[in-house]
């Protein structure tokens, strides 16, 4: 009997506190200032939705870092075993570290370090080099200095441009890409930048073997000859109208010209000159990556030139971590546009090959169309 008193008890308060909810709930349904909140609420979303960064990649915080030795003459099982073993070891020792990756080659070995994930790179990569300078001593005799080199989401392309002429070579195109890349990295909210294909300029010296022997010359004088003359350095202070100004002797290289009046020794009182002994030339030098320009058939219904194959160089700019990707893809995209006639020459055409902005916004207006679909229903 008190068992059942209890229980009645108890569902007496539930319908107690039942009738305080429903009571407060139509409190809050008949109130004039509910359509005002429904109303704050559905515009504070909209503005958060319209704020939030465009982009395709997901912003986890998860460090990895490359870590490159060389060993100059050791074979791949002499790095991995002496070079890169202790590395490993060294960084699976650090906080935080979730994975450690390896490879080895002759003469450099490769240590890749991942981080848990919300670890920050920054922190991450003192602790990493603190761990390298603190354990220095436990790499063998002939190992290079490590060369950490930092890994993220944001290094990824946001942007490719790729150069291509009908009728400029590849190494005239590179000089136009290096110029462009320089404006563009002026633009808030860029990154990491680089330039594929193309050849770089290059001044050349082929030494002469019997003119070398004629004048008692080796190759190591013209080394040491070309090193002494390619060097600026400070000699001292003046002062002049009460200004103090500082003095440097020498200048560096720049053109073909200026190897050739390289004095390599004094000969019976007169000198020996570069032009003497080697043949010297400027202009582009080895390409150490290639690229070309294709269309396919479609290109002339696209409104594109249709190319079978034309020189090219590609721009590959990144953004800052943090930046909206859409924003800054569409300031770059803009800022081609306006260099277009003035700046980059006629005969260079400026193909889009990747746009991670546009794709990430294509991505959000699809997400706002499901959003009003669902809040319509």
């Amino acid at each position: 009997m008190s068992g059942s008193k209890a229980d009645q008890g108890e569902n007496q308060k539930f319908q107690n506190a039942g009738g305080v909810a429903g009571r407060v709930a139509r409190r809050f349904i008949r109130s004039p200032l509910t359509p005002l909140l429904f109303v704050a609420a559905l515009f504070l979303g909209f503005v958060a939705l319209m704020m939030a960064p465009r982009q395709t990649d997901p912003q986890i915080s998860m460090p990895q870092v490359d870590i490159f030795v060389s060993y100059p003459g050791a074979s791949p099982q002499q790095v991995a075993a002496l070079a890169v073993d202790p590395l490993e070891r060294m960084m699976s020792e650090i906080e935080g570290v979730r994975h450690v990756y390896s490879s080895s080659a002759s003469g450099e070995g490769l240590v890749t370090v991942q981080f848990r994930a919300g670890e920050r790179m920054g922190p991450s990569l003192v602790r990493l080099r603190d761990k390298l300078q603190s354990n220095m001593d436990r790499m063998p005799p002939g190992v290079g200095a490590p060369l950490v080199r930092p890994r993220g989401v944001d290094d990824v392309p946001l942007v490719t441009l790729t150069l291509w002429s009908e009728t400029l070579d590849d190494a005239s195109l590179r000089k136009a890409a290096l110029e462009l890349r320089r404006k563009l990295k002026q633009l808030p909210g860029t990154g990491r930048s680089h330039i594929t294909g193309g050849r770089s300029d290059q001044m050349r010296v082929e030494i002469l073997p019997e003119r070398l022997a004629g004048y008692g010359l080796t190759a190591s004088d013209i080394a040491r000859a070309v090193r002494s003359a390619n060097v600026r350095r400070p000699v001292g202070d003046g002062e002049l109208n009460g200004r103090v100004f500082r003095v440097r002797s020498g200048a560096f290289l720049r053109s073909a010209s200026d190897l050739e009046r390289i004095i390599v020794k004094l000969r019976h009182g007169l000198p020996v000159f570069l032009r003497d002994v080697a043949k010297i030339s400027d202009g582009p030098g080895e390409g150490l990556s290639q690229v070309q320009y294709f269309t396919g058939p479609s290109a002339m219904h696209m409104g594109l030139l249709e190319t079978g194959g034309a020189p090219a160089v590609t721009i590959a700019i990144a953004k800052k971590p943090g930046a909206d990707g859409g924003v800054v893809a569409k300031s770059i995209l803009d800022r081609v546009e306006e260099l277009k006639g003035r700046f980059i020459p006629d005969n260079v055409h400026v193909a889009v090959t990747r746009n991670q902005g546009a794709e990430a916004q294509a991505m959000v207006s699809g997400l706002f169309l499901r959003l009003f679909i669902f809040v319509g229903a």
